[in-house]
């Protein structure tokens, strides 16, 4: 009986805070290892429910249907993505090229066909081998929740090398990867009870704002001023629960880096990718300590 492969662990250069995995891979590195990947998972049956089987005795469609191409063009407008591992022949002006449509994928396209997949990805479950010119098995039922699991996690290890680190979350969508310390916080619910116009609903904004892939500079700095706002709405309540030191801090800090104004007497010239970082998370943190205080006081 053949082993599985371990696990991805830290090695030692890692653990050391050095080494290749200390720097985050360019795009071409990104793009192989998805497809590989891919290729993995394609293999093992995970896209047969969705794909079909290619049989030796003459192919069968799956739920996409027998051009399962034009999936992709309905969902995302891209042509050229299924099948990605097949050679495509392009005739030039002196002899004919053949290329891989994956290799001419863009970063927003390779983002677009990892969330599509995930969409289709699913766990073979029971099935029947063909040995018949060893074709392989062929499956028959499917659980999509636990192949839509396995693939996080295998999409996850490739996304975190990416410079932002990315992260496929619960719904199959590409956003910002959260540092593990925080990753508790952005799913931590609000109290019952919280007013929902006034502070859920911008919660949940701000943070969809904040993680969604490609986020601007401007869309993180509306993301932290909301959070702002938020606090504003709050200020009766830390004015009653929190020291007026820490309460003055907290207001100062938007106000003083060139978040919620942009006037020119303010500071403008710190690391913004950074500093907003860790601001949204300061935010966001304290927001959750002051309504949970609330609901203590209420109590």
């Amino acid at each position: 009986m053949v082993s599985e492969p371990p696990a991805p662990r830290k090695y030692f250069s890692e653990r050391q805070g050095r080494g290749p995995k200390s720097e985050p891979l360019p795009f071409e590195s990104i793009l192989g290892l998805t497809v590989s990947a891919f290729e993995g998972f394609r293999e093992r049956g995970y896209f047969q429910e969705a794909f079909g089987i290619e049989c030796v005795d003459g192919d069968s469609s799956g739920t996409l249907g027998p051009n399962p191409g034009l999936h992709f063009l309905k969902a995302i407008l891209r042509d050229e993505i299924w099948p990605y591992w097949e050679r495509q022949a392009e005739e030039g002006p002196l002899d004919v090229d053949f290329y891989f449509y994956w290799q001419r994928w863009d970063a927003d396209t390779l983002f677009d066909v990892i969330e599509v997949l995930h969409d289709l990805v699913s766990k073979p479950d029971e099935g029947e081998y063909h040995d018949f010119n060893s074709c392989g098995w062929h499956y028959e039922t499917f659980n999509r929740t636990e192949g839509q699991e396995e693939y996080r996690v295998e999409m996850n290890g490739i996304l975190a090398l990416n410079d932002p680190p990315y992260e496929l979350d619960a719904e199959g969508q590409i956003v910002e990867a959260t540092p593990v310390e925080f990753s508790q916080l952005l799913d931590a619910p609000v109290p019952e009870g919280t007013e929902h116009d006034r502070i859920t609903s911008r919660i949940d904004a701000a943070v969809t704002r904040f993680r969604t892939r490609g986020a601007s500079i401007d869309d993180r700095r509306h993301a932290v001023r909301d959070l702002a706002d938020v606090l504003e709405a709050l200020r009766p309540d830390i004015r009653e629960d929190m020291l007026s030191a820490d309460e003055r801090d907290l207001f100062q800090l938007a106000n003083r880096f060139a978040i919620r104004h942009n006037d020119r007497l303010q500071q403008g010239d710190y690391d913004r990718v950074t500093w907003l970082r860790w601001a949204f998370y300061v935010y966001l943190a304290t927001i959750h300590a002051v309504l949970r205080v609330r609901q203590r006081t209420e109590e």
